[in-house]
Parts: structure tokens; C-alpha cells; sequence
């Protein structure tokens, strides 16, 4: 093996770390931003002293937490970017923080919500046509009436006349 590929292996393997130490990094800030909000709110709750303090490092620690998980995923998308620059990796091969799980999640979230939509404009359409039946029986209806109306008007006034 020469010199350039025993390079462009460890390379390799010292990416496939980075990504693996990255993915361990957004497992953490997770459990921390699920954690420490919720100690927080403990220690808010036990204690008498003033509840705006807590609120206030609650807020602080949610922005930094989601900085912090910003930052690595932003640093693993250009380690991957570079790896594509140079050839190491395919466009297919890039391989997301939080999992192709979720990606197919949000897929399947997309698709159900397409699906709901068309059910939705569907169920319009029904009750667009249910109306307009209503409708139509209505004016019937009103039409009968006046009819039965204007006759019992003739009928009265043939009475008075008589």
C-alpha cells in the first residue's frame, strides 16, 4: 500500500469517527435538553425563593443547549461537504446526525398530511353538494308554500267577494 492511500484511509476512519463522536454529541444535547429544563423546574418548585430566576436560566439553558446542537450539526454537514469535495464520499453516502428514522418519519408525516388534505377537500366537495340539495329542496319547498298561500288568498278573497 503506498503512502497516499494508507492517507486517504485514515482519513476515512478518522471521519467515520468524527461522524460517530457526532451523532454521541446530539444523543447528549437531547437528554440534556430534556433534563436540565426539567431540573429547573424541580428546583423551582421545591424552593420558595423567586420563580422568574429559574425561568429565566430554563430560557438560557434551552438557547444554549440548542446552540450547542446547532454547532455540531452544522460542523458534521461540512466535514461531510468536504468529504464530497474531494471525492471520498458519494451524494448518496452523506449520513445524517439524527438518523434517516426521522427522516423517513417526516416523510411519512408529509405524506399522511397530503393524504388528509385530499380527504379534506373531498369531504368540501361532499358537503358542497349536500348544500346545494338542501337548497334546491328548500326553494321547492318555499315555492309550494307561496303557492299554497296565494291559493288560500284566492280562496279568502272569493269569500269576501261573495
Amino acid at each position: 500500500m503506498n503512502q497516499k492511500e494508507e492517507m486517504y484511509d485514515r482519513f476515512f476512519e478518522l471521519q467515520q469517527k468524527v461522524h460517530l463522536d457526532n451523532q454521541k454529541k446530539i444523543r447528549v444535547g437531547l437528554k440534556v435538553n430534556i433534563l436540565l429544563p426539567l431540573v429547573f423546574l424541580v428546583i423551582s418548585f421545591v424552593s420558595n425563593r423567586s420563580k422568574l430566576v429559574f425561568l429565566v436560566l430554563w430560557i438560557v439553558s434551552l438557547f444554549g443547549i440548542s446552540f450547542y446542537l446547532l454547532y455540531v450539526e452544522y460542523m458534521d454537514f461540512r466535514l461531510q461537504a468536504r468529504l464530497k469535495e474531494f471525492g471520498i464520499i458519494d451524494e448518496d453516502e452523506t449520513n445524517a446526525l439524527i438518523g434517516n428514522e426521522v427522516v423517513q418519519g417526516l416523510d411519512d408525516i408529509n405524506n399522511a398530511r397530503k393524504e388528509m388534505v385530499q380527504d379534506i377537500k373531498e369531504k368540501k366537495r361532499e358537503i358542497k353538494q349536500e348544500i346545494k340539495k338542501e337548497k334546491e329542496e328548500i326553494r321547492k319547498e318555499k315555492n309550494e308554500i307561496k303557492k299554497e298561500i296565494r291559493k288560500d288568498i284566492r280562496t279568502v278573497g272569493e269569500k269576501l267577494k261573495k
